[in-house]
């Protein structure tokens, strides 16, 4: 028997799913913009 929760309840957790999403990239991203940040400031600096 399957239940009708409406649309409301679809489309928020669809958003939850998107954000933790986007929040795990965005973790990785600042993760790894520190290192790559250090190894182009490196590269520049020599010249």
């Amino acid at each position: 028997m399957t239940l009708y929760i409406g649309p409301g309840i679809g489309l928020g957790t669809l958003l939850i799913i998107v954000f933790i999403i986007l929040l795990v990239l965005f973790a990785f991203g600042v993760v790894l913009w520190i290192p790559i940040k250090r190894f182009f400031r490196k590269i520049f600096s020599k010249n």
